[in-house]
């Protein structure tokens, strides 16, 4: 590897461990966290554009979705998708890494292809030694270099010596020991174990993120990746017996028949329940398997799909043909249990308000909806990636859910509902386990026509969040659209903060 090529992934490196500690390692990262992103997708446009060990430049598109998920942290103060987005932000550095190596194509994505994102997360750290390896090779037979391993020994040595030495002087001494109050201080802070921490997780963060850059321009076939490829991921295809799966597929579908019957005499037509159930309780009981069941569903097409697939699009006969009809048939019935499990929450919903889960699954019919259409036309065509659209389709959803406030849609829900008289009480204790996003919908309870009671708990939340603020390190990494919003409404209603009796 050229010199030139080892001083880009080393600066990569470095700018990585430093961007990271002092943009992501800081106290209520808001803003911040997409700038450290942005810097990312400069320095890796600038370092693979035009080089031929690149294959393909397109794999930097992926990030599009690694800033927009980076984006929750600025628009949000909601900390719900946190962990998530830090497993779902290293996934797709380790997609990104394997197109820009051509060892990935999207447009053709498998599940063999996932498993190898899944296990190049992994190839960085094989490669975190790269560095030292470089440094001991510019070492060899150079004089200098021996200088100036001494001099660093003796500053090593030097160090812990000159700091006991100022301790015992400063224990001796009062006046030497409040000469260097200021020194201490600044000692305590160095070596304060928050800061250790960060320099750790910093060097660790340019370790990996430079250990799979280096994977892209080294000419090594020992990575995981190619190691994992001579192994047993290439089994022989599995292939299915049409007759079996036909006689599983005409079962299911008989069941779902007498289901789909039953749903729309009592769920779409408001005919009158059986054993005294309401609409809301009907919903309810319902709504967890129809989803579960609808997933299901369509891993069974697919499964059916991948087992018969010579069969039942190279040949032409009545069984292959029933397959496929079938399968149409079961796609149909699955968008109407999405349909009903969208309806069973709405009713569900208007009795009791949304939670985070309701919203959630709200957002997931949707793009289940959109998933199943690409299912149907995957059957009747069968003429692209299937799990390169579930892909895209999932990263859509996960982008949509970082990006949607979805604790303010909650509090704005439940709190119309409340005004408009559609529920006898509002469930506060839910209200103020909630993010700041929902902040300027709780502050309408604050209003001197509200309860006591309600309009009380309203002021607690919002004092907490006051007091939070107080309290809390806020400089100009830390700036959040959402908080600077609940900081603004704070100021404007101050006296509303006061308690009230009446």
């Amino acid at each position: 590897m050229e010199n030139r090529i080892k001083l880009r992934l080393s600066l990569y490196g470095i700018i990585s461990a430093i961007s990271y500690i002092y943009l992501i390692l800081t106290p209520n990262p808001g803003i911040s966290i997409p700038i450290f992103f942005i810097i990312q997708m400069v320095s890796l446009y600038l370092i693979v554009k035009g080089k031929t060990e690149v294959k393909n430049i397109k794999g930097l598109l992926l990030m599009i979705p690694i800033f927009t998920i980076s984006l929750n942290h600025f628009i949000s103060a909601s900390n719900l998708w946190g962990p998530t987005n830090f497993l779902a932000v290293v996934f797709l550095y380790s997609v990104m890494f394997l197109v820009l190596d051509d060892k990935l194509d999207l447009k053709r994505l498998n599940i063999y292809g996932i498993l190898k994102a899944v296990v190049n997360v992994f190839e960085p750290l094989i490669n975190f030694i790269v560095p030292f390896k470089w440094i001991a090779e510019r070492s060899k037979n150079k004089e200098k270099n021996i200088l100036v391993k001494r001099i660093l020994l003796g500053i090593a040595v030097s160090i812990p010596c000159v700091l006991f030495l100022i301790t015992m002087l400063s224990s001796a001494d009062m006046i030497f020991y409040n000469n260097f109050v200021s020194f201490n201080k600044w000692f305590a802070d160095l070596f304060n174990f928050f800061h250790i921490f960060k320099i750790i997780m910093g060097a660790f963060t340019g370790l990996y993120l430079f250990g799979h850059l280096y994977s892209v321009f080294s000419e090594n076939d020992n990575s995981i990746v190619n190691l994992a490829e001579k192994g047993p991921f290439s089994a022989k295809k599995v292939k299915g017996d049409v007759i079996v799966l036909n006689i599983l597929l005409v079962s299911i579908l008989i069941i779902y028949t007498i289901f789909i019957a039953i749903q729309f005499k009592y769920l779409f037509s408001s005919g009158e329940l059986p054993y005294g159930l309401n609409y809301a309780e009907y919903a309810r009981r319902g709504f967890f398997e129809m989803v579960f069941l609808s997933v299901l569903n369509i891993a069974l097409i697919l499964l059916t799909t991948y087992l018969l697939k010579d069969k039942i699009y190279g040949e032409k006969n009545i069984w292959s043909s029933a397959t496929r009809i079938m399968l149409i048939y079961l796609c149909i019935i699955t968008g109407i249990m999405l349909i009903s499990s969208y309806y069973r929450m709405y009713l569900y919903d208007s009795a009791y308000g949304f939670t985070r889960l309701r919203v959630l699954v709200y957002m997931f019919l949707i793009f289940e909806g959109l998933g199943l259409v690409a299912t149907l036309i995957y059957i009747i065509k069968h003429n692209f990636s299937i799990l390169a659209v579930y892909a895209a389709v999932g990263i859509a959803f996960y982008l949509t859910l970082n990006l949607v406030k979805i604790d303010e849609i909650i509090a704005e829900r439940n709190i119309d509902m409340y005004f408009a008289g559609q529920t006898e009480s509002l469930d506060m204790d839910y209200l103020m386990s909630l993010s700041a996003d929902a902040s300027p919908q709780i502050m309408r309870l604050m209003d001197k026509e509200v309860e006591i009671i309600t309009r009380n708990k309203a002021r607690i939340y919002m004092e907490g969040l006051n007091e939070l603020y107080a309290r809390s390190e806020y400089g100009w990494r830390s700036y959040n659209l959402s908080v600077e919003k609940t900081k603004e409404l704070l100021l404007t209603n101050s006296d509303k903060l006061k308690f009230k009796y009446d």
